[in-house]
């Protein structure tokens, strides 16, 4: 009898995560896969386009959470209620239901596991200990209400042993980024070393008007001192915090964001990135672009350690460090991101524990 396994994803870099998942599960004649798209994302440049890029087939059910202006809890309880009632009304019964990340979608794990269903988390273990950001509350709820933990490497693993979660239930299996990125890089790039891409969109920085108008003075002298124009992503509640505090952009362009297989395009032809972006201080990894991280902490400090990314605090010293760290040309260490193969393992893993 096959066991029915439910995904729910919300948002665009979990698409692209979750994305070989899928059809793994799809492919897996032993599983039912029901894919649920919570509408978390709902635009079609942060949910749609990516559906395309990576070839994910059409999700089972959208059950529309997103919308302007929403907050957080409305988003989280909207969920909770219609995550359930779908179960109910279409007489679903999973044999686990799988989240991805630290998104509010991951906190419909809660209601789901009080049920009485099994649940998994991919992506577990991270901790960036800044409870500044849902982020991080998000993710320590859900690996702590989930049967299965599914972590990147063992520095993951030993940060979830360490809060008291049984090892094992947690699974090393490596960086689901890998795959997707690996399939759309190497036909997309031709070379060209032509801006320094800005990505800003956490709270931690559009909230507060001196951090971010520090981030843009920084990068409008990075790009005086690499010679090198500034191409900002247009994130609506940055650049709401821009015209609110009458920052003044310069010489930077603000440009759309963008499908997955442009984007990786534009990282490719970044000369480097300066992003508060958790996926920014991988994906940029595997593509030998340096990335500079204005932020105060991360979740992902193997990238620090592994000469990706630079983590730029607020000051002329920290900003004249991450110039001279920029110009050595630092060789990045990508073992930490995995060999590729996660969604395999995963799927394996079910296979053996359902």
């Amino acid at each position: 009898m096959k066991k029915t396994i439910v995904t729910v994803t919300g948002i665009r870099p979990d698409f692209i995560r979750m994305s070989e998942i899928f059809k793994c599960l799809d492919d897996e004649e032993s599983f039912e896969h029901i894919l649920v798209h919570t509408g978390q994302h709902y635009d079609n440049l942060l949910s749609d386009v990516f559906f395309e890029d990576l070839q994910i087939r059409k999700p089972d059910y959208n059950l529309s959470i997103g919308g302007s202006g929403k907050k957080h809890y409305h988003q989280q309880a909207d969920l909770s209620i219609k995550v359930l009632k779908l179960f109910e009304d279409e007489n679903i019964k999973p044999d686990i239901v799988l989240f991805l990340g630290d998104s509010n979608s991951v906190l419909a794990s809660v209601p789901i596991k009080k049920e009485g269903y099994k649940v998994g988390h991919i992506e577990a273990g991270m901790r960036s200990y800044d409870e500044r950001m849902l982020e991080e509350i998000n993710r320590k709820v859900c690996d702590h209400v989930s049967n299965y933990l599914f972590v990147y490497h063992d520095n993951y693993k030993n940060k979830a042993v360490k809060e008291g979660i049984a090892e094992d239930k947690i699974f090393v299996v490596g960086n689901t980024i890998v795959e997707p990125l690996r399939k759309i890089a190497y036909l997309s790039y031709n070379g060209l070393k032509s801006h320094i891409l800005l990505d800003i969109h956490r709270p931690e920085n559009f909230l507060y008007e001196d951090r971010l108008r520090q981030i843009v003075d920084f990068a409008k002298q990075y790009s005086k001192d690499f010679d090198s124009p500034v191409k900002m992503l247009n994130f609506k509640r940055t650049l709401s915090a821009i015209n609110q505090w009458n920052i003044d952009l310069g010489d930077i362009e603000v440009i759309d964001l963008m499908g997955y297989k442009n984007f990786v395009k534009m990282q490719q032809d970044s000369l480097f990135i300066i992003s508060d972006s958790g996926t920014a201080q991988e994906e940029p990894a595997l593509l030998n672009v340096p990335v500079i991280v204005p932020r105060d902490f991360t979740e992902r400090p193997e990238s620090i350690q592994g000469n990706c990314s630079f983590m730029l605090k607020m000051s002329t010293d920290s900003y004249e460090s991450s110039k001279v760290w920029l110009r050595d040309k630092p060789v990045s260490e990508t073992e930490w991101l995995g060999d590729g193969k996660a969604s395999e393992m995963i799927v394996s893993i079910l296979k053996k524990v359902l």
